[in-house]
């Protein structure tokens, strides 16, 4: 039986892999959409790469609070 700490960590690491496969497909959508689509909609997916962007370095500063 794994143990909580194994299984928190297996949590984790699955939501780290999934902000970073979003944040990757954002900036492929965004590039191919760069000179095609409204202005409006660039700037949102723009934003939800960025706080995508965000949570990935947050949860990055927490993982290696906990590990010191």
């Amino acid at each position: 039986m794994p143990s909580t700490t194994s299984i928190i960590l297996t949590d984790v690491a699955n939501h780290y892999n999934r902000l970073v496969d979003e944040h990757q497909k954002l900036h492929t959508e965004i590039e191919h959409r760069q000179y095609h689509a409204p202005d409006d909609n660039l700037k949102i997916l723009k934003k939800k790469k960025l706080r995508l962007k965000d949570e990935i370095e947050q949860l990055k500063l927490h993982l290696n609070n906990l590990t010191k």
